[in-house]
């Protein structure tokens, strides 16, 4: 069974490659969304590697909470401008939202 850090990276990771499909197709947001996805990708390698690691003193799992969570914004958001996919976006903010409580109260825990 995979832990809360471990289902917190591969959620990053999927933010990621999300983000670099929409840098890919709209020049305008293309520096902001390939800066995001790198950001993603190094907290989703330190949350598994050293979950209780810290970078400038907030603990790795804490970061990865915290980008969950402006993921879920993002995804709220573009679902309010996309009202074909706002149901699709408003279902993967509220995963986003649950693991980055779980990852940020106890990363090396087990979903029940």
């Amino acid at each position: 069974m995979p832990t809360h850090a471990e289902l917190a990276s591969k959620l990053l990771t999927d933010a990621a490659t999300f983000f670099r499909t929409l840098a890919s197709q709209n020049r305008n947001i293309e520096k902001q969304m390939t800066d995001n996805a790198n950001v993603f990708e190094k907290i989703s390698v330190l949350v598994v590697q050293q979950p209780y690691g810290k970078l400038d003193d907030t603990p790795h799992a804490v970061l990865a909470g915290r980008l969950l969570k402006d993921a879920a914004g993002f995804f709220r958001k573009l679902g309010e401008q996309n009202k074909p996919i706002q149901d699709q976006m408003n279902e993967n903010a509220n995963v986003y939202d649950q693991m980055a409580d779980l990852v940020m109260q106890n990363p090396l825990g087990i979903l029940d």
